[in-house]
């Protein structure tokens, strides 16, 4: 599948987020890390509503309400895709 670089850093943050989530916040959507190892602060990329539902229309990603989503979750169709591309990246960097 063919996904625009925006919503493949999506993709990927959403799949490396807690829960497979990234939730809305004052600069737009962003997955927080499932561990964080260190004190200091954690940067984080934002998504904007816009590359969120691209997730969505792919199915890839289900939002917690429709009219105005706190929340947008990877779906057992995203997790697949995202672990795919892990894959495909990590394989690249082999054969390199």
């Amino acid at each position: 599948m063919h996904l625009q670089p925006v919503v493949r850093r999506a993709l990927l943050a959403a799949h490396a987020s807690q829960g497979h989530t990234l939730r809305r916040t004052r600069g737009g959507f962003a997955g927080l890390p499932a561990q964080v190892h260190t004190s200091a602060p954690v940067l984080v990329e934002t998504f904007t509503r816009r590359a969120v539902n691209w997730l969505r229309e792919a199915a890839l990603a289900e939002f917690d309400s429709p009219t105005f989503p706190s929340a947008v979750t990877l779906n057992a169709r995203g997790l697949a895709e995202a672990e795919r591309l892990l894959a495909a990246d990590s394989a690249k960097a082999g054969a390199a």
